[in-house]
């Protein structure tokens, strides 16, 4: 936080987060220099590239000035989409990645997109959950329920929602259960290779990737829910979201 606060970009009120122009003003101070919330690409390709596959049709959601997309993009997927909804990132990322035709930077809503249902096989946000769900009031669970149903919308069956995110209490238990009442099976993997590149103080937090898969509702599937501490860990299934958030 010290490096945000020098540079005047944390905001004065965590509302300032769910506001274009903030955004708009976090991007236009912070310049070209890419703002990477919990992990660089090499951290994260683990866990990114046993869950995708290079001719995945993939949607970044709330991409900011990540460097996420052409990262992948130069080992070999193609089909990524990515959106924002500060049109200052979107120019400056269309601009910044002119020379990889197929990449694609729109200025677009996360709780209001323009896409076709079941348009991906992926979606991939890294910190936007967190950025939005700021607390429990009704007005925010509302805003990040829409997320979560616009992306389920989004997604085929089969498709993955791959979410990296600190998960703090709330978040965590929030997540679990709206995923997990819908028949998704949910897979909550520790990203130690984010938290080891990070000085001591600044590992308070441990970094996760939730993987959610959407299946069809299924009455009588009882709730997939895995737990792996290590990237490459051993798997826990657990037996009902309680477990999990606890």
């Amino acid at each position: 936080d010290s490096l945000l606060q020098e540079m005047n970009l944390l905001p004065k009120d965590s509302q300032e987060f769910h506001q274009k122009e903030y955004w708009d003003s976090f991007f236009k101070k912070r310049g070209k220099k890419a703002f990477e919330w919990y992990g660089e690409y090499h951290e994260l390709c683990g866990i990114l590239h046993k869950y995708t596959r290079s001719v995945d049709t993939i949607l970044q959601v709330g991409c900011g000035n990540s460097s996420l997309a052409s990262d992948l993009y130069d080992v070999g997927y193609r089909n990524i989409r990515s959106i924002d909804i500060s049109d200052l990132v979107i120019n400056q990322m269309s601009q910044q990645n002119r020379h990889r035709g197929e990449l694609i930077f729109e200025k677009m809503d996360v709780t209001e997109m323009r896409y076709k249902d079941a348009e991906f096989s992926v979606v991939l946000d890294k910190g936007t959950l967190d950025a939005l769900f700021t607390d429990t009031s009704e007005k925010v669970v509302g805003m990040v329920e829409k997320m979560w149903e616009e992306i389920s919308r989004v997604l085929r069956v089969g498709g993955r929602y791959l979410c990296v995110s600190l998960l703090q209490p709330h978040i965590m238990s929030s997540m679990v259960t709206w995923f997990s009442s819908r028949g998704w099976p949910v897979r909550v993997i520790r990203c130690v290779e984010a938290e080891q590149s990070k000085s001591a103080q600044d590992r308070v937090f441990p970094v996760f990737v939730v993987v959610a898969t959407k299946f069809k509702p299924n009455s009588t599937m009882r709730p997939v829910l895995e737990l792996a501490l290590s990237t490459d860990g051993q798997l826990s299934r657990l037996g009902e979201a309680d477990s999990l958030v606890k």
